[in-house]
């Protein structure tokens, strides 16, 4: 049953799929050994708060009703490493527009201000949209920091296919006065 579900998946939700399992696997079991060896896996006991971003209702242009609700929360935070997850789904009522689903996850470092942003929406008969940014410090010298940056975006499916990726990288550097 599994099987046949997971083969139904786009290709590009199989790699964000192994990345959350991982990412959620490393931040919810502690592994530690005992002098004989055996190896135990600890679950951590405290819980990270979880937060509802908002629930919507609006009118739109068209004379449509549109309900959203987002939904954003910290997967694991121990101060020097941050995961947090999210999504959403929206759906316009007269005229019955598409469902739209997304997911995120982020992974933040917090010391050096690096990470990483996974957002994928998928949109009923309108195909799916992944995009990756991410950012890395390269120096940091008191107010002065360089960093390395860049973005991937592609389109997936859809009545008009899928399309090229976008993607770009370079280095940024800001300063504090």
């Amino acid at each position: 049953m599994f099987r046949q579900y997971f083969r139904r998946i786009t290709p590009v939700m199989n790699p964000i799929l192994v990345l959350a399992f991982a990412c959620f696997a490393v931040s919810s079991a502690y592994v530690i050994q005992d002098r004989d060896g055996e190896e135990y896996y600890l679950a951590p006991l405290h819980r990270q708060r979880r937060q509802t971003t908002g629930f919507d209702i609006s009118k739109e242009a068209n004379g449509g009703i549109r309900t959203s609700a987002n939904y954003l929360g910290t997967i694991f935070n121990n101060g020097v490493h941050r995961l947090v997850g999210g999504a959403s789904i929206s759906k316009e009522f007269r005229p019955s527009g598409p469902l739209s689903v997304a997911g995120q996850l982020g992974y933040s470092h917090i010391p050096s201000r690096s990470g990483l942003n996974i957002d994928v929406q998928r949109t009923s008969r309108g195909g799916t949209d992944f995009s990756a940014t991410g950012n890395a410090n390269l120096w940091r010298n008191g107010n002065s920091r360089l960093d390395a940056v860049g973005s991937y975006t592609r389109h997936y499916g859809g009545p008009w296919g899928t399309g090229r990726p976008n993607y770009y990288g370079g280095l940024q550097f800001s300063t504090r006065f």
